[in-house]
């Protein structure tokens, strides 16, 4: 599965690159379904394959939504942070320092309600009320684990981009029409890193969900 996760990534960006558009809700999708199939494999102890099959797409779509919508509860949180920061500073580095608030801000926003999501998989106790009484039991414990988790596959993709700068490569997936053999393996090792950080954050949310949960003769049920 994730052979074919890093390959789907790659072929977004040579897409965004040639097409000159972005296809970050696809993306978004594709990671959100990563996410939802290692939280089932955790909850249900299952392989990736049957978790596809329990939830199917109507489990799916919800468990998107809900993603979508804690993104943009982190996106307004960090956004103040992006507007303040000093114009001197470049466009570059501003940027790095919006991505790191944002994660930063969407690491606390899981800890709270990361269980919101994941509740679509069983379809128990599913409210963002719900959510909150389980992430306020165990948010310091939780956060702490999201933030490395989320940030340290990013800190390691950034220091593969500046190393291959260092050897003049271009930055560019594709020069003239061929493929650019060194930023693809870069692109690469990227998703994988990603993949490895969302599995992570996915594992740390579905045990807060399962904690939450323990002791439920309802969510036993739904589990089995």
């Amino acid at each position: 599965m994730y052979v074919v996760v890093v390959i789907g990534i790659m072929a977004l960006s040579i897409f965004d690159e040639l097409s000159g558009k972005t296809s970050s809700g696809a993306t978004s999708f594709m990671w959100s379904y990563v996410a939802m199939c290692v939280q089932g494999a955790v909850i249900y102890s299952a392989p990736f394959a049957e978790v596809g099959k329990r939830a199917g797409f109507g489990g799916t779509f919800p468990y998107f939504l809900k993603t979508v919508a804690l993104l943009i509860g982190a996106l307004v949180i960090s956004l103040p942070i992006f507007m303040f920061l000093p114009s001197e500073l470049g466009v570059s580095v501003s940027v790095l320092r919006f991505a790191f608030a944002l994660y930063v801000a969407y690491a606390l926003v899981l800890s709270l309600l990361g269980t919101w999501p994941t509740s679509s998989i069983t379809g128990h106790e599913t409210t963002l009320v719900d959510a909150l009484r389980r992430g306020t039991a165990r948010f310091f414990r939780t956060s702490g684990r999201l933030v490395a988790g989320m940030i340290l596959p990013a800190v390691l993709s950034i220091l593969l981009v500046v190393v291959a700068s260092q050897f003049g490569t271009s930055p560019l997936l594709l020069v003239d029409g061929k493929p650019n053999v060194v930023m693809l393996a870069i692109s690469a090792a990227a998703a994988f890193l990603q993949a490895l950080g969302v599995s992570y954050a996915a594992v740390v949310v579905a045990r807060v969900y399962l904690s939450g949960e323990h002791g439920s003769a309802e969510f036993g049920t739904a589990a089995a």
